[in-house]
């Protein structure tokens, strides 16, 4: 059977100089995907006669391109050695002994394909032919993931936190943040043993350096003794005694935000129905006094100290209302009223009786009455009468004694 030249020279591009094999040889990783916008690395080596035969052969051009087989002029590349005018997103990690890695900066939808390399040396050449499959997501599922099922370690032990999404990590470039503030540590896993309170915070993982693929936060909080100082129980109210019918909100704090915590309400030690970082309690009664604390578990073993709420109940007695009020000041009035007639009336019949002494010791004087003569009975009652203190007497009786008087 005869082979047609132009498909034999395709092979032989392929594999490279004929019988050469296994010794023209080009390693790719696994076909994987990168989230868009970050930074992908794609590690790749390779290998000719030379570096099994220990022979003085010298690599002169190494080129990467997408979505063809062979790899050779005109096809499009993204790195090409020769050209200094490749695209600067797409950068040569490697070199010309072995090492074939390329990276992508800031990867766009466009940049999904086949990618293949090829080198080529003083008299022969060779293309990797099965290449590498890169694909090209959305980052929206970008998570923290942890080695424990707890946020809550205890001081001196370790936890391992993974970046992971949609598709796998090991070639990209993962940045790690605690607090929004960049660690030192790279990668898409995040190693911490002989953990202290300065580990306590929010740590989130990005695929870049703008943010934009960003996880949320994860909350780690270090357990560094038993009496649960590290949450706390903070209150809207600057005093702990609140009026009856009154309100107030509970929040429970600590190292780090509690947006993806589980914490737990108790009164007196008793679980209440109420989750979530912040207590409403409003309309206050008796029944709401207590010992609050707050855990960020259900064990029970990251717990607030208490916190004490008094509900001061309202003091019993009459309520004073304007109709009440109109009532009291009229009594007082007609009181008043009452005293300066009173007075009034007092004061005219001390003036009548003035009157009526006067007119009597006149009276006296004009009519004297021999010494010695004793007064008769009639006249001895007039006198008494008139000399004595003036009472509640009618107008009838006094002039009745003016008569008298006159009579004698």
């Amino acid at each position: 059977m005869k082979m047609n030249p132009w498909t034999l020279s395709v092979l032989l591009l392929l594999a490279g100089p004929l019988g050469a094999d296994p010794d023209w040889h080009v390693e790719y990783p696994d076909s994987f995907c990168v989230v868009e916008g970050s930074t992908a690395t794609i590690p790749c080596s390779f290998t000719h006669p030379a570096v099994h035969r220990r022979t003085s052969v010298v690599v002169e051009r190494v080129v990467w391109c997408p979505d063809h087989k062979i790899c050779h002029n005109p096809t499009p590349n993204v790195y090409d050695s020769s050209n200094l005018r490749a695209d600067s997103r797409f950068q040569y990690l490697g070199d010309l002994a072995g090492n074939c890695t390329l990276k992508i900066i800031k990867t766009v939808k466009r940049d999904a394909a086949t990618y293949r390399f090829r080198f080529v040396t003083k008299g022969d050449k060779y293309t990797g032919p099965r290449g590498v499959r890169v694909n090209v997501t959305d980052g929206e599922d970008v998570k923290v993931r942890s080695s424990v099922t707890d946020h809550v370690v205890k001081e001196g032990g370790q936890v391992t936190l993974t970046c992971t999404s949609a598709c796998s990590f090991h070639q990209l470039d993962v940045l790690w943040y605690r607090n929004s503030h960049a660690l030192l540590e790279t990668g898409p896993a995040l190693h911490l043993s002989s953990l202290t309170n300065n580990n306590a915070g929010d740590y989130t993982c990005s695929l870049d350096s703008s943010g934009q693929n960003t996880s949320a936060p994860w909350c780690l909080l270090v357990l560094v003794d038993e009496d649960g100082e590290d949450v706390k129980v903070r209150s809207s109210v600057t005093d702990h005694v609140v009026k009856e019918g009154g309100q107030v909100t509970l929040t429970c704090t600590s190292a780090c935000s509690f947006h993806q915590l589980d914490v737990h309400w108790y009164r007196n030690g008793h679980a209440l129905s109420e989750a979530g970082p912040a207590l409403h309690l409003s309309s206050l009664t008796n029944n709401n006094t207590g010992n609050y604390t707050c855990s960020l578990d259900s064990s029970g073993q990251k717990t607030s100290a208490p916190w004490s709420l008094v509900v001061m109940e309202k003091k019993s007695g009459w309520r004073v209302t304007v109709p009440v009020v109109l009532v009291l000041l009229a009594v007082v009035l007609l009181l008043l009223a009452g005293l300066v007639f009173a007075k009034r009336r007092c004061t005219v019949n001390r003036k009548r009786w003035e009157l009526q002494r006067k007119s009597a010791i006149q009276l006296s004087t004009s009519n004297a009455i021999p010494r010695g003569q004793p007064l008769d009975r009639n006249m001895r009652s007039s006198t008494a009468r008139l000399f004595a203190e003036p009472n509640s007497s009618s107008d009838s009786s006094s002039s009745s004694s003016d008569d008298e008087i006159r009579e004698h």
